[in-house]
């Protein structure tokens, strides 16, 4: 019984070829290469949004503090958070805010603007921004 040889290409065996090994490995590493910096970049916004989550967080939680503050004591302070936090600090201003930039007269000086800063590491770097404006109890028989 004889075999029979292909008509088509009978010089060729049948199989891949170099350059066609070639190429699809290049396709291949190609593709595997932009999936794998995709992914790293997925990891590193991550933890960008990991740490600004936290750090607004943690502002909404000092500005919050310095609301039910006693008026008087407030000035330009800093310090750290307790665990597990303590890798973030806080700075704050606090200015009372007088009739010329308001545009109108506030007798109580019941408003304050509040700048807070939250920082993490050490040197410490500004990682969030805070302005408030507070707004603080009159004084007994000031509303009538």
């Amino acid at each position: 019984m004889k075999h029979r040889q292909h008509t088509l290409r009978p010089h060729l065996s049948p199989g891949f070829t170099l350059l066609e090994v070639m190429v699809a490995v290049a396709i291949i590493s190609i593709a595997l290469v932009t999936l794998i910096g995709s992914q790293s970049q997925s990891v590193s916004l991550a933890g960008v949004s990991r740490v600004t989550l936290t750090a607004s967080r943690l502002a909404r939680e000092k500005l919050t503090e310095l609301a039910l503050a006693d008026a008087e004591n407030l000035g330009a302070e800093s310090g750290r958070f307790d665990e597990p936090f303590a890798d973030y600090g806080w700075q704050v201003d606090v200015q009372r805010l007088e009739a010329g930039n308001l545009g109108f007269e506030d007798p109580d000086n019941m408003l304050q603007a509040v700048d807070l800063l939250i920082t993490r590491g050490d040197p410490a770097r500004v990682v969030y921004q805070a302005k408030a404006v507070l707004l603080q109890e009159p004084p007994a028989g000031a509303i009538q």
